[in-house]
């Protein structure tokens, strides 16, 4: 390369002092190189727990059972640690609007299993399954520091959940097109229809909850409140005040039956530890929430 630009200079330079022009032979045939900004980022493919199957029709992951992300870089980086978007509780919904490809998937509208799939895959991407974090004892509220490996976490894939169901025949429930499910409540038999919760569902509640604090440094999501936020009818009434009314004087035992057949049919994934106080000596199962500290833990 560098013997050739010499050899152009060289005849360059006599042609201008002879006044001749400069030979079409060495002016032609550029060189050609690759740009170093020619690079694609890398994409993952990402199972989703929910197998495609619990969104209504014409969503864009109706019976679709992986999505494709492309991998962090300082871009999504920038995302995680932007102030505006940390306060108003929105970060990991840019973050998965920014490493999804296909754009015609709104965050908001993911379930909250494929939404925490996604999340998932992308620190693992970005900075490997090790994942140190610091939680505080339920029993004593004393800080424990612990390691989690992510390529370890506890999946319930929707197929799975749907064929142990139907095996031991232990709920018995009916799904909708829309991925609504109906149960009968044991003791007042009453039918209801409740929806998987999405990224907007998980906002709201979010918001509800920042403003009871605000009031109430303790406060925390009542049951009735968590009811309300995935029952969609009951007795085919889906006017607000029949659901609530209907929550508000549901036994207990009903209740606790809705929450718990609603956690076994919710297909979704769980970063959960064995945790052994390092004060108390307490042992427990602890589920890790999903924060922007997710990617940055702070201890």
């Amino acid at each position: 390369m560098r013997n050739n630009l010499n050899e152009i200079f060289e005849q360059t330079r006599k042609n201008n002092q002879e006044g001749a022009e400069v030979a079409p032979a060495l002016a032609a045939e550029p060189q050609t190189m690759s740009s170093p900004l020619a690079f694609v980022t890398p994409v993952d493919i990402v199972d989703l727990p929910s197998r495609g199957q619990f969104y209504p029709e014409g969503h864009p992951l109706k019976g679709v059972s992986t999505i494709e992300i492309k991998q962090m870089t300082a871009k999504e980086e920038d995302i995680l640690t932007n102030k505006s978007f940390i306060k108003k509780g929105i970060v990991l919904d840019k973050l998965i609007e920014s490493l999804i490809t296909n754009k015609s998937v709104n965050p908001e509208t993911l379930l909250m299993g494929d939404k925490n799939a996604i999340i998932i895959a992308a620190r693992i991407g970005a900075y490997g399954p090790s994942y140190d974090v610091a939680v505080n004892c339920p029993a004593c509220g004393a800080k424990n520091n612990t390691g989690i490996n992510l390529n370890e976490v506890k999946t319930k894939d929707a197929d799975v959940i749907l064929e142990k169901i139907a095996e031991d025949k232990s709920l018995e429930f009916v799904r909708y097109n829309n991925g609504n499910i109906v149960l009968e409540l044991p003791k007042t038999k009453w039918l209801v229809e409740c929806k998987l919760i999405t990224g907007a569902d998980e906002k709201r509640l979010l918001t509800y909850l920042e403003k009871k604090r605000v009031k109430d440094i303790n406060a925390e999501i009542a049951i009735s409140e968590q009811l309300a936020l995935i029952i969609v009818s009951v007795n085919l009434a889906r006017d607000n005040e029949t659901v609530m009314t209907a929550i508000n004087n549901m036994p207990a035992s009903d209740a606790k039956f809705l929450r718990d057949s609603y956690q076994k049919l919710v297909p979704n994934v769980v970063i959960s530890k064995k945790l052994s106080c390092s004060s108390c000596l307490e042992e427990q199962d602890l589920e890790v929430p999903f924060t922007q500290e997710f990617f940055w833990p702070r201890w």
